[in-house]
């Protein structure tokens, strides 16, 4: 028996998953690095919500369990833990976020000045 509560219930890739905040779909370019930044790589956000997102990579790429997901509209790094993989795509979930000039990783943030 299923029990109705706030979560919503959502399809991604064929998998039912439930979450507390329904994610928006959206379709804008946004960057991934590693948490030391020495990695930066475009992909483009599919969707979107406070607690995570769902992206797609240019190209089947090694990714770490933890990593920062830039929102380039918002001007926001977010630090995120994979939580699924299905190439090209990745689910991410929300840890903490920062905007821009905060980011930790000081080569980071020479990557995001560089894009303006």
């Amino acid at each position: 028996m299923t029990t109705t509560s706030s979560m919503a219930k959502v399809r991604d890739n064929g998998l039912t998953s439930r979450r507390q905040v329904e994610r928006r779909k959206v379709l804008w370019g946004s960057r991934i690095a590693n948490l030391d930044g020495s990695r930066y790589t475009k992909c483009e956000t599919r969707d979107i919500s406070a607690a995570g997102a769902r992206i797609q990579l240019d190209d089947q790429q090694y990714v770490t369990d933890r990593l920062y997901f830039m929102d380039m509209r918002n001007r926001l790094a977010y630090e995120a833990r994979v939580i699924w993989q299905k190439n090209p795509e990745l689910g991410l979930q929300f840890l903490r976020s920062y905007r821009f000039d905060e980011v930790p990783s000081p080569q980071l943030r020479k990557h995001l000045a560089a894009e303006g």
